[in-house]
């Protein structure tokens, strides 16, 4: 690959990646793919395909040869403790592997893909925070906000040292597409009427086309070093707003009842020893309850960011899951 909008993509076939390889291949831009299994998901697309792991660093010494924009969206998602190995592996460890390797390669610009779990809860529903706000030492008990703030640390070091390394932070993705089931899958439960509780806290929702503009945009004009929280100008939303747009949504609201933490978490653990289903694990709930509220003026006053409504992307969730059936977790 030699032309100079060649790109990179890690965690191509996941949710994210499979909206921003198609935007990629609508523009007609030469499109390789790091792959650490074969997937359907580029069925009809022209893409270049890598298989590798961004745990293996020759493999992805051979994906970043010869292009000039590494997108970096390769990660874990789990908020489970038993997992916080493999976390720190990918996001952290596989974060520093493509920096090293983009930057051996000569690659142009890393846009690195992180998370606003990686910039904190806010203080309360009123306060949401922006990119210069302080991780609050609290939130390092949660593995997935602590590892996704050391994989920044690791980009922002890089950038510190001469590298063109920009750094996004998407919202609580939601749209059509999660594949997976993972971004979505509360919509899933609500909608199947297993998820019948709420507790306090909330988060900042954005569509996952929203985030892939946003991205496309911090490839052209953001600044080497500097994050970007990519959400909806309305995502800001407690659990139980949300799902009461969920239900407006899809036109059938589903009783739900408010539980303190101090009665949810230690239920749930019960439940778990029991071995009963769950529609949400104990540790989830733990950093549910607080307000992961953020703002998006940065993006929007510096890249001319401009997302959808958030109705607009709860409306793609729940027509995606109506027209391609539900199922259990």
């Amino acid at each position: 690959m030699t032309d100079e909008r060649a790109t990179l993509v890690t965690g191509a076939s996941g949710f994210l990646g499979r909206h921003l390889v198609r935007r990629l291949a609508d523009e007609g831009r030469p499109i390789r793919v790091l792959e650490r299994r074969p997937s359907d998901a580029f069925n009809g697309l022209q893409v270049e395909r890598v298989s590798g792991d961004v745990t293996d660093p020759a493999s992805l010494a051979a994906a970043a040869e010869g292009v000039a924009t590494v997108f970096h969206l390769a990660g874990v998602v789990s908020h489970l403790d038993a997992h916080a190995a493999r976390l720190h592996a990918v996001n952290v460890e596989g974060v520093q592997n493509v920096l090293d390797a983009a930057r051996e390669a000569g690659v142009r610009r890393v846009v690195h893909v992180s998370s606003v779990a990686s910039v904190g809860p806010a203080p309360d529903a009123d306060h949401p925070v922006d990119e210069d706000a302080a991780f609050p030492d609290f939130a390092n008990r949660y593995a997935y906000p602590r590892t996704k703030r050391l994989g920044e640390e690791r980009a922002r070091a890089a950038a510190d040292a001469g590298q063109d390394v920009v750094i996004a932070c998407p919202g609580f993705v939601i749209g059509a597409g999660d594949v997976n089931r993972i971004s979505t899958f509360t919509v899933e439960q609500y909608l199947r009427g297993t998820l019948r509780f709420t507790v306090p806290g909330g988060l900042s929702y954005v569509d996952a086309r929203d985030v892939v503009a946003g991205l496309l945009l911090l490839e052209d004009a953001g600044v080497s070093g500097r994050r970007y929280i990519l959400t909806s100008d309305d995502g800001n939303l407690t659990h139980r707003d949300f799902f009461r747009l969920v239900g407006d949504v899809a036109g059938k609201r589903r009783l739900t009842v408010p539980l303190p933490p101090r009665l949810a978490v230690p239920s749930a653990r019960v439940l778990a020893t029991l071995r009963a289903p769950l529609p949400v694990k104990p540790d989830e709930l733990r950093s549910s309850v607080h307000h992961w509220f953020c703002s998006n003026d940065r993006a929007r006053a510096e890249l001319g960011f401009r997302p959808r409504p958030v109705r607009e992307a709860v409306e793609a969730t729940v027509g995606w899951y109506h027209e391609n059936g539900m199922r259990g977790r």
